[in-house]
């Protein structure tokens, strides 16, 4: 019997079936319980630690995904510099990869709070259910505005992005299913992000810091073909990093992400792991 694979994915290319439970060879949890017992991580960061593990706790009980993330910004040359981020996500239990993406961009320093970009991306989105294979390319087209807002001793990052989707049908590898159409729309994004430093140093340079950020999506033009509403998603992240030098941080997060379908709110777990590169 033939079936679609189009209501197995979000609006952004992840999947949301329910697949068996798969043992970990690593369990974050032990691996957060194990980083509290270095000495370095002092009270403060034990904190964080904790605060990151009780929202694994509390929300990831059906199986958490994980997000290999790579951030490119920079260098810059008379005002004018490039952007790149890759991903590799997984599905619930970390089984398989869902999704890939990669998003080059070309940025353009106004001023130091300042910086437009325009870029391209390309999302690569793979379901996989009994007897069937499938996979959805996805291509847009974004503009983006970043400013940053100096707080005391920190800076607040906003960024406004919209974007141009163009959503191919789905292309099955394996099995047999209903064909999908391709889709057309704009989406319109809103994401703040702040870095704590434990240093009082500034400019800050090097050290252990937390970060915190969110990102609310909303259809502009297309959403009923999607999932029929404004709202699509909403993602939250806590997480613990290290700035061995200037131009590069390594972090490990928890992402809580709330994804609008056509019928309900589903609730999604991610760990992240992230490297952030400037290049000078």
């Amino acid at each position: 019997m033939k079936r679609s694979l189009r209501h197995l994915q979000t609006t952004d290319g992840d999947q949301l079936e329910e697949l068996p439970v798969v043992s970990l060879r690593a369990n974050p949890v032990l691996l957060v319980l194990e980083m509290m017992k270095i000495p370095c991580v002092t009270r403060k960061y034990r904190l964080i630690i904790l605060v990151v593990l009780h929202g694994m706790v509390l929300y990831g009980q059906d199986g958490p995904s994980a997000w290999g993330s790579v951030f490119v910004n920079g260098p810059y040359k008379k005002g004018w510099g490039l952007h790149l981020d890759a991903q590799l996500r997984s599905g619930a239990d970390m089984n398989q990869l869902k999704t890939w993406l990669i998003r080059p961009g070309l940025q353009y320093q106004l001023n130091k709070r300042n910086i437009l970009t325009l870029g391209y991306a390309y999302v690569h989105g793979i379901a996989k259910t009994t007897g069937v294979s499938a996979y959805t390319p996805e291509h847009r087209i974004w503009q983006q505005w970043l400013y940053l807002q100096p707080i005391r001793l920190f800076t607040l990052q906003h960024r406004f992005r919209l974007e141009e989707r163009f959503i191919g049908p789905t292309r099955f590898t394996e099995g047999v299913a209903i064909p999908s159409i391709s889709i057309y729309s704009t989406r319109f994004r809103y994401f703040n992000r702040l870095i704590l430093p434990w240093s009082t140093k500034r400019p800050f340079e090097r050290g252990l810091f937390g970060a915190l950020q969110n990102e609310v999506f909303l259809h502009a033009t297309g959403r009923e073909k999607l999932n029929g509403k404004w709202f699509d998603q909403n993602r939250f992240y806590l997480a613990l990093g290290y700035r061995p030098a200037p131009v590069w941080d390594l972090e490990i997060g928890y992402m809580r992400r709330d994804v609008q379908t056509t019928s309900s709110l589903i609730g999604q777990h991610t760990w992240q792991l992230a490297v952030y590169l400037r290049p000078e």
